[in-house]
C-alpha cells in the first residue's frame, strides 16, 4: 500500500469530485487522515503476514467444544467502503493441538482488515484456521451492523448473521446444534 498515493487521490476526491475546499480547517488534513486510516488500521491486513497460531499438543485428547465468544470486529464493506462491525462466536473441536485463546481474536481482526462482504469474512477466517489448524470441527458466527445499510438505502439498523461449519459441526447435527446451545448461553451472560 502506499499512503502517500492514497492521500493524493483523496484530496482529490474532495476537490474535484466532491468540490470541496481544502481550505476548509475542518478538512485541511482529512486526506492524511484517512490515508492513515485506511493503510494503517482498516486495510492493515493487506500487507500484514497471516498471524502466527500459538499451538499446544492436545495430551490430554480434550474432545470436547471450544468456544471464544463475544469477539469483537471491525471491517469494510466492500461494495460501499463503509464499516461493518459486530461480534464473532468462534467454537472448534481440537484433534492434535489446542490454540492460544488470543490467537483467535487476532486471526479475526487480520481477517478483517481489509475490504470484504461478511459471507466472505466469515468463510475465510474458517477456512484459514482449519487448514493451519486441522480441527475435529470447526464453527463460527458473525453477527455485524452494516454502515451501507443504516446511513444509506433503506437506512435501517437490522444486522446481518453469518455462520461456516466445518467438520464435526457439519456432520453431525447433535453437535451442530450443542454449539448454538452454548452460543445462547454466551449471549444470555
Amino acid at each position: 500500500m502506499d499512503e502517500k498515493i492514497v492521500e493524493i487521490c483523496f484530496a482529490k476526491l474532495l476537490t474535484d469530485g466532491l468540490d470541496l475546499s481544502l481550505e476548509n480547517p475542518n478538512l485541511k488534513d482529512t486526506p492524511k487522515r484517512i490515508a492513515k486510516m485506511y493503510c494503517r488500521e482498516l486495510f492493515s491486513g493487506l500487507d500484514a503476514q497471516i498471524p502466527i497460531m500459538t499451538v499446544f499438543p492436545n495430551k490430554n485428547k480434550y474432545t470436547g467444544i471450544i468456544l471464544l465468544d463475544n469477539i469483537p470486529f471491525v471491517s469494510v464493506c466492500s461494495h460501499h467502503f463503509l464499516p461493518f462491525q459486530g461480534v464473532a462466536w468462534f467454537l472448534y473441536i481440537p484433534n492434535e493441538h489446542l490454540i492460544g485463546a488470543s490467537k483467535i481474536s487476532r486471526l479475526i481482526s487480520f481477517c478483517a482488515a481489509r475490504p470484504h462482504v461478511q459471507e466472505e469474512l466469515t468463510q475465510q477466517i474458517v477456512n484459514l484456521f482449519v487448514g493451519m489448524i486441522g480441527p475435529k470441527g470447526c464453527m463460527l458466527v458473525m453477527q455485524a451492523i452494516h454502515g451501507c445499510m443504516s446511513c444509506r438505502g433503506i437506512k435501517q439498523s437490522g444486522s446481518m448473521i453469518t455462520s461456516v461449519v466445518q467438520g464435526s459441526f457439519a456432520e453431525n447435527l447433535t453437535t451442530r446444534e450443542e454449539g448454538m446451545e452454548l452460543i445462547k448461553l454466551s449471549k444470555r451472560s
